[in-house]
């Protein structure tokens, strides 16, 4: 259950963040402001260093966003989505904790995927509104799907690429001294990437032979 509500809860931070930077973009002032509260926020949460922790800070603590507006003030800030501005920090500081301790959750993703008997495992998935990047392994032969989605603010054309790594399947740690399966391709059409990230998923899902 734990784990469903994480999947929920950073989903539920992800479109608050995707959905509040796009509309304030076009007043400098509101923007400034929701980046300094959206921060304050994080900072409120440097006490919280797993998922599971901010999961739960984020059902217990809700009102940092209003105890970060009454201190900062403001100009805009009756103009402000108060849940969407808690949200969106979440966001950024679960980002931080996927950094910070990103090689203790890959690794406890996969000793999860393995005692549960899962194919395939998501060492690393960190999304901002300027796009995203995904690390996918396969768990027994430790090939891995590295993808990335490149959505600029300004309004150019996105981009999408896929690589094809190999991990070692013991600890998913990035095998440098291996070249990789498949090298880099970039899309400019986002169905053609889902399909190829698809096909890829097939081709190199199998075990080693």
């Amino acid at each position: 259950m734990l784990v469903l509500d994480r999947d929920a809860a950073v989903a539920a931070w992800r479109r608050a963040e995707g959905h509040i930077y796009p509309t304030v973009m076009l007043n400098a002032t509101l923007y400034q402001e929701y980046v300094a509260v959206i921060r304050g926020i994080a900072e409120e949460l440097a006490d919280v260093h797993s998922e599971d922790d901010l999961v739960l800070a984020w059902h217990e603590r809700r009102d940092l966003a209003d105890a970060v507006i009454s201190r900062t003030a403001p100009s805009m800030a009756q103009l402000m989505n108060r849940e969407g501005l808690r949200d969106a920090a979440f966001c950024t500081r679960h980002r931080e904790i996927t950094r910070e301790q990103g090689k203790q959750i890959a690794a406890q993703r996969l000793e999860e995927a393995k005692r549960t008997g899962a194919e395939w495992v998501t060492l690393f998935d960190d999304v901002t509104p300027l796009g995203a990047q995904r690390l996918e392994m396969h768990v027994r032969s430790g090939r891995a799907l590295h993808t990335s989605t490149e959505l600029p603010l300004d309004g150019t054309h996105p981009s999408w690429e896929l690589e094809v790594v190999q991990l070692d399947p013991h600890d998913g740690a990035w095998l440098l001294d291996k070249p990789p399966l498949l090298q880099t391709q970039k899309f400019d059409r986002q169905d053609e990437w889902e399909a190829r990230v698809q096909q890829a998923r097939t081709s190199f899902g199998g075990d080693l032979p």
